[in-house]
């Protein structure tokens, strides 16, 4: 993974500079050097960013499968799929024990995820706080 790739994962999944040091067991300035190119992403890493890359696709997957199930049942779709962020970390862990390690700004990432792909159907979205 070259250092623009580990930067642009890392942001696009909301993740925090201090999140993947804290994860990798080294200090923020070395995510720092990655991500400036000055040393080598180390291939754990890459695999980590990876792993939550194709969990945040197959969740987006899920909720595209729930706005169907649910236009099939009441035979028309939604005017408005509602989509509900968190105000922090403790309340996002307390909704989605599956996110218990993340941030709640990754959460924010894969709610902006599920709005495109929606958005892509011609499905109007909103987000609301929970």
């Amino acid at each position: 993974m070259t250092s623009a790739e580990l930067k642009t994962l890392r942001e696009s999944l909301g993740l925090p500079v201090q999140w993947l040091a804290e994860r990798a067991n080294v200090q923020r300035r070395s995510v720092e050097y990655w991500e400036a190119g000055r040393s080598k992403v180390p291939d754990d890493v890459a695999e980590l960013l990876l792993k939550l890359d194709a969990q945040f696709a197959e969740a987006t997957r899920q909720a595209l499968a729930v706005v169907d199930e649910q236009t099939e049942k009441q035979g028309q779709r939604p005017e408005t799929v509602r989509l509900y962020r968190d105000r922090g970390d403790a309340a996002l862990w307390e909704a989605r024990p599956d996110m218990r390690d993340l941030p709640v700004t990754a959460h924010a990432a894969l709610l902006a995820r599920v709005r495109i792909a929606l958005q892509d159907r011609g499905q109007s979205v909103a987000i609301e706080y929970a």
